[in-house]
């Protein structure tokens, strides 16, 4: 394998797993009882029904 090919695939794994975090915290409430930062717009579009 080529370095440019690594490079490339280790980007999209992060990318993708990056994207699953982002979806999970959207559908989860914050682990302390009394603070729970704002979510961007963005993350809140991410939110499942």
């Amino acid at each position: 394998m080529k370095l440019k090919d690594v490079k490339k695939q280790s980007a999209k794994m992060l990318a993708s797993v990056s994207l699953k975090l982002g979806k999970m915290s959207a559908d989860s409430a914050c682990c302390y009882i009394y603070h729970q930062p704002k979510m961007p717009e963005k993350l809140k579009n991410m939110k499942q029904s």
